[in-house]
């Protein structure tokens, strides 16, 4: 089961506060917020990536050039190894970039074939001169500065390269026969030094990207749950506090886009009034609580009584309510009203609390309902809709209540 908003809220909180402090914190986050984390910055990560691999492998090439003046005894030698074997390797590792590896396969080939580049370095320039044994050197550094600084490798990944890198240099200065020992003490110890500056640069650069994706999380937070309050906000003004179904403001939203919907499409649009009968009596008799029981009551039936999920009922005022059909044409509104009316004779009284008294027969819970159908053109008034299903309402109410009548057929005249 995912952890809820707010415990997703919590858990941010509590990793940009630990992030945003100068102790050490291991920059791994909780096993799905590194996968998201992963998820959402691959795809720039891995382009990026990608370029600076290949600017770092054509500048490998470029050294052939430096490699044919500095030593041209074995060239052949520096030719197979740069354009045959690690050339090759580190184009691979680069194109694999572009199919969005994993993160392990990713930060590793990228760290071997730095590693590769560098000890081919020192392989090349062991034991010839003081001058390459020190140009080494200088090789040696540019590699652990390139993963850690620019390539940025995620942090045990840098940590391991630039590990390797000085293992190799420390075996490379054990070996080497050109350099005094203050010179081989002195390359050791910068190296040393530039693995400590790089680590601790390329700690300080993924700490700060993970930072910025917490702080832009908790932004994304923030505004999704604002917005799912004032979503909140807007139903909440848009229902009837009592009854739970549309207000008088949601109404008048929805028949208008209904209507509107009615006239381009061409479809039939039908409108029932709905009237609680001798409801004044029954606050009389049994108050103004019960009442409302009543017209709660009500409410849930007449959503029951709808047919599919695009039709609407709303508290129109009072004891009066209000459903709109779209796309339903006479018989099948009247149908709906006539079902409406027969489930409140049912069931529209609620349990009577004793206290009240014995329960009185000449005062039952039921409604009328006024049904008017048209087919809207854009020549008709809205207004003119609601208007023919209130004299319908009214109607019933002259008839003896509890019954549904419809307004005649509308009279479409054309506009001269």
């Amino acid at each position: 089961m995912p952890p809820s908003p707010s415990a997703q809220r919590d858990v941010v909180d509590r990793l940009i506060h630990k992030l945003s402090g100068i102790r050490f914190q291991w920059l791994a986050f909780p096993k799905d917020l590194e996968e998201r984390f992963e998820k959402e910055t691959i795809e720039r990560r891995s382009g990026r990536l990608w370029l600076e691999g290949l600017i770092a492998i054509i500048l490998f090439d470029l050294f052939l050039i430096v490699d044919f003046y500095r030593a041209p005894w074995q060239f052949h030698k520096a030719f197979f190894l740069r354009m045959l074997v690690v050339t090759p390797i580190c184009l691979l590792v680069n194109t694999s970039l572009l199919y969005r590896p994993n993160k392990i396969f990713r930060e590793s080939s990228i760290a071997a074939a730095a590693c590769l580049a560098g000890l081919m370095q020192l392989y090349l320039e062991s034991n010839q001169s003081q001058v390459a044994s020190s140009y080494a050197q200088m090789s040696v550094l540019a590699v652990i500065l390139f993963n850690t600084i620019v390539m940025r490798l995620r942090f045990p990944y840098a940590v391991g390269t630039s590990v390797v890198m000085l293992l190799g240099d420390s075996i490379f200065l054990w070996k080497d026969r050109t350099l005094d020992l203050g010179d081989e003490i002195f390359g050791l110890g910068l190296g040393i030094g530039i693995v400590l500056i790089a680590t601790i640069a390329n700690y300080s650069a993924g700490r700060e990207e993970r930072l910025n994706f917490l702080l832009q999380l908790r932004s994304e937070m923030l505004v999704a749950n604002l917005n799912q309050l004032n979503a909140q906000l807007v139903r909440h003004s848009e229902r009837d506090a009592l009854t739970g179904l549309g207000n008088r403001r949601s109404f008048d939203l929805r028949y208008a886009e209904m209507w509107t919907k009615a006239i381009a499409k061409g479809t039939a649009m039908s409108v029932i009034l709905v009237d609680v009968d001798s409801f004044k009596k029954l606050n009389d008799r049994y108050g103004h609580l019960y009442g409302d029981e009543v017209l709660k009551r009500i409410g849930s039936l007449l959503q029951q009584a709808l047919r599919v999920k695009d039709d609407f009922a709303a508290r129109y005022g009072g004891e009066e309510f209000v459903i709109l059909l779209p796309a339903a044409p006479e018989a099948a509104a009247i149908q709906v009203a006539e079902r409406l009316r027969k489930m409140v004779e049912l069931a529209g009284f609620p349990a009577i609390d004793p206290a009240q008294g014995p329960y009185d027969e000449s005062i039952r819970a039921t409604v009328s309902c006024g049904v008017a159908t048209t087919y809207p053109t854009i020549h008709d008034h809205s207004e003119h809709l609601l208007q023919r299903a209130d004299k319908a309402l009214y109607r019933a109410k002259g008839e003896g209540r509890n019954c549904v009548r419809s307004a005649p057929p509308q009279q479409n005249l054309a506009i001269i």
